[in-house]
């Protein structure tokens, strides 16, 4: 009997390396997109008498959160082109 607390534990063990994993992926991709919804803000404040703004919204938060600084050029690059 004692070998299934055993087994029990190992798998808690493993389920808790395996989710921490997650979450801090998790929470680079947040932190990532926080920063870059404050760069968004910050180019939006720049750009915008060249008529190039960005909409702060959660599709480009999880676009420059994922992609990082290449999606935060990028967003601003599709913007400048559609110009609109």
């Amino acid at each position: 009997m004692e070998w299934i607390w055993i087994a029990l534990a190992g798998l808690g063990l493993v389920a808790i390396l395996f989710f921490n994993r997650q979450m801090k992926s998790l929470f680079k991709i947040a932190r990532s997109g926080v920063l870059g919804g404050l760069g968004i803000l910050a180019a939006n404040a720049l750009l915008a008498p060249m008529g190039v703004s960005v909409g702060l919204n959660l599709l480009t938060l999880l676009i420059v959160g994922v992609l990082g600084i290449p999606g935060f050029f990028l967003l601003f690059l599709t913007q400048w082109m559609v110009g609109g």
